[in-house]
């Protein structure tokens, strides 16, 4: 997350206001919201009994920016 410069508040803005919630073909769970900034996130989680649970996150990248 640090070197994705994505803070914990970003992560939790994403998932209560997401956008889109889908299943992967990799056994996750990726929800696009927005994080703090308005700038969207994608954060794949561990699949779980749905969006009130609580999450164990895998990954997070801002959405459209590439990682150099």
């Amino acid at each position: 997350m640090r070197r994705r410069r994505v803070t914990q508040g970003d992560v939790e803005h994403a998932l209560h206001n997401y956008v889109e919630r889908i299943t992967t073909p990799k056994d996750s769970i990726r929800y696009r919201g927005p994080g703090l900034s308005g700038a969207i996130l994608k954060v794949w989680v561990v699949p779980d009994l749905g969006p009130a649970a609580d999450k164990i996150i895998k990954s997070v990248a801002w959405d459209g920016v590439d990682d150099d």
